[in-house]
């Protein structure tokens, strides 16, 4: 196994709301794991937003994590080793093999060392060459910085361009004389120059037109088959994913929601959220109905109780993770601009599972509920409702986070197959 990461977070601080002294915190990726085996494409799709190339710069150490493991050019057996120390918590096997393999724990020279295993092609590939430095230029630099060649940078430059199908002249143009499709051959080039064990392609065929992204794509494949690398495949388009990808993760707001086959997750999805993405692929003579999710993805400096995909999922139940505060806002709603317009009601927080309605009759209450739940998913998480002496008690089903599980033919963060 080229990289296992296990609960890795990441979160960006963002200041202190009007000075009161609280950190807020983005929480972009939080408790992911992820394996990439050698000689094979793990591809990583979701929305933007998500977390994808966040989690792509903590791989290989651009970004430093706010906590968790991340172990390369482990063994597989070493990897199950692991991961059976970690759920019978064995301290000490799991430090042994932590000192051995951990990348969190190598620096300096010896990290130096390391990093000369990873290759990255960024997002934009225009933004990540330096307008002032020749192709040469640009693909010696990290040879240099890792001392990879030992003095032969400039016919090592030359064998790249030929791997990536670039004539030699190229070697002295600069970025401004080159196409998207061949500033993306710069950057696998560059990406690919130290021979490197695991490499992280962030969108590498957006804002290319589809003849040269399908070059790009072929190109990647024979680099991958030739390094023996384990690659990570960032993408939005889940056509390329299915194209190039040997395993697949679905990412949403900052966590994992499936793994699996790649061939398999994207025929057939199982978490709500991979069937809605899904079904935005187009195909040949089939007739498909377009999942459109409702709201916008959460706000991840204060992101949604129990599932995080709960307020926007089509099929989200009791115990998704609905919070008083939810609850609320559609109670409100319902109560003064639909049933009581004009009339004395209201909705108060109690604590993050209670809520009082004063101004409505317990019985008038369940019969709002009962008409409203299908159309306000949000009134599923009610459990009770009980009169008290001047308002109505509402308890709400406590929510539960799903945990990343083994079902069937792959793993799956929901609560529909716990």
């Amino acid at each position: 196994m080229i990289i296992a990461s296990y609960n890795l977070r990441k979160y960006f601080p963002v200041g202190s709301p009007l000075g009161l002294g609280r950190t807020l915190e983005v929480k972009a990726v939080d408790g992911v794991n992820v394996k990439i085996p050698e000689n094979s494409i793990v591809g990583l799709v979701g929305e933007s937003g998500s977390g994808k190339s966040t989690l792509g710069r903590l791989l290989t150490l651009l970004v430093k994590p706010t906590s968790g493991e991340i172990l390369f050019d482990v063994p597989s057996s070493v990897v199950e080793e692991y991961e059976t120390a970690l759920s019978s918590n064995d301290t000490q096997t799991i430090q042994n093999i932590q000192r051995q393999y951990s990348l969190l724990r190598k620096h300096g020279t010896e990290l130096k060392k390391v990093k000369r295993y990873f290759g990255m092609v960024f997002q934009d590939a225009t933004a990540s060459l330096d307008p002032r430095m020749t192709v040469k230029d640009i693909i010696m630099e990290p040879m240099i910085e890792t001392r990879f060649a030992k003095g032969r940078n400039e016919e090592r430059v030359f064998e790249l361009l030929k791997k990536v199908k670039l004539p030699d002249y190229f070697a002295y143009r600069y970025p401004h004389e080159l196409s998207g499709g061949q500033k993306q051959r710069v950057a696998l080039a560059r990406a690919i120059s130290t021979n490197p064990k695991f490499l992280v392609l962030d969108e590498p065929t957006s804002a290319l037109d589809v003849s040269v992204q399908a070059q790009i794509l072929n190109l990647i494949k024979e680099l991958k088959a030739e390094l023996k690398a384990g690659v990570l495949l960032i993408t939005h388009n889940i056509s390329v994913a299915y194209y190039m990808s040997d395993y697949i993760y679905v990412m949403y707001a900052g966590k994992v929601v499936e793994y699996g086959d790649a061939k398999k997750v994207i025929k057939l999805p199982k978490h709500p959220y991979t069937i809605s993405l899904m079904s935005a692929i187009p195909e040949i003579n089939v007739k498909k109905t377009r999942i459109i999710l409702k709201g916008e993805t959460p706000n991840l400096i204060f992101p949604p109780r129990g599932c995080r995909f709960h307020p926007r999922c089509p099929m989200a139940f009791e115990i998704c993770g609905w919070s008083a505060s939810e609850v609320k806002e559609d109670l409100e709603f319902l109560l003064q601009e639909k049933y009581f317009v004009g009339e004395e009601t209201k909705v108060e927080v109690d604590d993050e599972v209670t809520l009082k309605v004063i101004g409505v009759s317990a019985e008038r209450l369940q019969s709002i509920i009962n008409s409203e739940k299908d159309s306000s998913a949000s009134l599923k998480s009610i459990k009770e409702i009980s009169p008290n002496a001047n308002h109505v008690l509402v308890k709400l089903y406590k929510g539960v986070e799903p945990p990343l599980k083994r079902y069937e033919d792959r793993e799956i963060s929901c609560l529909l197959f716990a």
